[in-house]
Formats: structure tokens, sequence, C-alpha cells
């Protein structure tokens, strides 16, 4: 019995999470997967997750397009628009080919880059969770549209991604995530701004404890998500913009997220934290010692204002 031939996804780009995705797919027993990407231009880091996960740079997307059944986007937000552009063209000419948006992007803004796509061979999606890799923390992808079901079927068989197809409407995932990433990464931004304020006028010790005394879990979150957030910032700022979009789109205010964009800005571009590497962190590895050097960086602002 002839050897059936291998499912080749596409994903672009292999970065923290694209990279895990692909390592988990290419570590599934029962299903032989190829995984592909191109990574012209693309970082030294990003080149480096990517042949740690086993993944095969085919160097062009049109490389891409005669190997590729499914493209997986998955970037920062401000890219996913202009990565559509340049595939829509391919898939319009190979309808076979399904490209599937996992990025945290509103849900009008993922509905204008589906139309991109003529014969509705587009997939909505999102991650929820860290990057997959752990039985501690397994993340989830929500997906929606005609096409949904055929993406979930891919992840049947790994037990490091769940999957869920939560209807037929693309739009329907993207949301989701923006009503979830409003919660868990406005909290952060939210706390950060409160940690880095007390800090400021020497109070974080008298509001540290209040915290543990009357709002314990809340300290507990701040106390690991802020030393964790900084080589995030700049990804988080684009998905707060995102969600201060969704918002405003339904008629409510956008300011809120529009802070919280602003907040993760000055971590990524006016500390230096912003040029931590996740895999090799070397400052700001607690609360106490984030704080710091946030609350440094924004008195050298007012000072050099």
């Amino acid at each position: 019995m002839a050897e059936k031939t291998p499912i080749t996804i596409a994903i672009m780009t292999p970065g923290d999470m694209g990279h895990s995705i692909g390592q988990v797919l290419l570590s599934s027993i029962k299903n032989k997967f190829r995984i592909i990407t191109n990574l012209t231009d693309r970082s030294e880091r990003t080149q480096k997750l990517s042949n740690l996960a086993g993944i095969i740079d085919v160097k062009t997307d049109e490389e891409i397009i005669q190997q590729a059944d499914f493209i997986f986007s998955i970037l920062v937000p401000s890219q996913a628009n202009s990565v559509a552009q340049r595939f829509a063209p391919f898939l319009n000419k190979n309808k076979h080919i399904i490209y599937v948006d996992m990025n945290a992007i509103a849900p009008q803004t993922v509905r204008s880059i589906s139309t991109l796509f003529s014969y509705g061979n587009f997939v909505d999606g999102c991650i929820i969770g860290p990057p997959p890799g752990s039985h501690e923390h397994i993340p989830i992808v929500y997906l929606s549209g005609e096409h949904a079901q055929k993406i979930a079927d891919l992840f049947q068989f790994t037990d490091l991604i769940n999957v869920s197809v939560i209807g037929n409407e693309i739009g329907q995932a993207s949301t989701l995530k923006m009503c979830y990433a409003s919660l868990s990464k406005g909290i952060t931004a939210i706390a950060t701004q409160a940690c880095i304020t007390a800090k400021f006028f020497g109070l974080e010790e008298v509001f540290f404890n209040e915290l543990k005394q009357s709002m314990p879990n809340i300290f507990e979150k701040l106390n690991k998500s802020i030393p964790h957030m900084p080589p995030k910032a700049a990804r988080w700022a684009g998905e707060m913009e995102q969600i201060a979009k969704t918002f405003e789109n339904i008629g409510l205010s956008e300011k809120m997220f529009q802070g919280a964009a602003e907040t993760y800005q000055f971590i990524a571009e006016k500390t230096p934290l912003g040029n931590e590497i996740i895999e090799e962190r070397k400052r700001g590895q607690t609360l106490n010692d984030a704080l710091e050097i946030m609350t440094q960086s924004l008195k050298k602002k007012t000072y050099d204002e």
C-alpha cells in the first residue's frame, strides 16, 4: 500500500507562536505533515526558531504556493493585511489552498482581509494561551468560517493544542480574541501603570502589602505577568489598537485600549526591557527589577521632556 502523501502547511511566520505550532504538528504521530515557510528578510531569531522546529525554508512565496495545502498566517497584527495581500493573488488562482488568519486583529479587519480571497478559501482563527509544547498550559485555537472544520481536523491527533469551531462566519473567532485579550492583556496594562506609579512615588511596598491582603489573586497575577510582558510589549501594543477598533466599531469608547497600547509602546520603545528576548532574558525578570527599570525610564523621559 502506497504511503500517504504528507499534508503541507506553510506558516508565515515561524516566530514565538508560529514555530511552536509547527513543531507540535511535526511531532504528530498519526498525521504526517510537512511544515514550510519563506524566511526571506526574516530576523536571525525567527530563522533560528524555524530551524530548531524542523520547518523547511522554501525561500519564495511562489514555492509555498507550489507545495502548500494550507497557509497559516501567525504574525504581529500590523503585518496581517500585507501578508494576506501577498498571498491572495496566488490563492485566487489556486482555490484548493486554504488561508487561515490566526492573528490578533479586529473582526472588521479580518472581514476586510477575507474579501481578498475571491473563492472564499479563507478561515478566521485565533489563538488563546501560550505557545504550545507543555501539557501544563495548553493553548486553544478557535476557528470560524465555511472551511473551519477542515482546519480543526489537522489538529485532531495532537494533545498539546485544543481546537474549537465556533461558527460559520468570518469575524467570530477574531471577535472572541479581542474580548479575551481586552481582559488578559488589558488588565496587565492597567496593573503596570498602577505599579509604576506606586514605585515612582515610593509607595510600592505599601501598595503591594495592601494588594496581598485585599486582592491576593490580583497580586499573584501581576507578580508574574508584568515581568513576563516586556519582550512581547511591541506585539501587544498592536493588539490593544485592534481591540480599540473593535469596541469603537460597536459604539463603545476606544480610549481605554488606546491608552493600553501607549503603555506597551512605552515599555517596548522607551525602556531597555523592550530589547529583551524571551529565551535570553537578562533584565527585569522579577516584579521589583522590572518596575525599577520601567520607573527609571519614565523619570528619564520626564526629565528629558
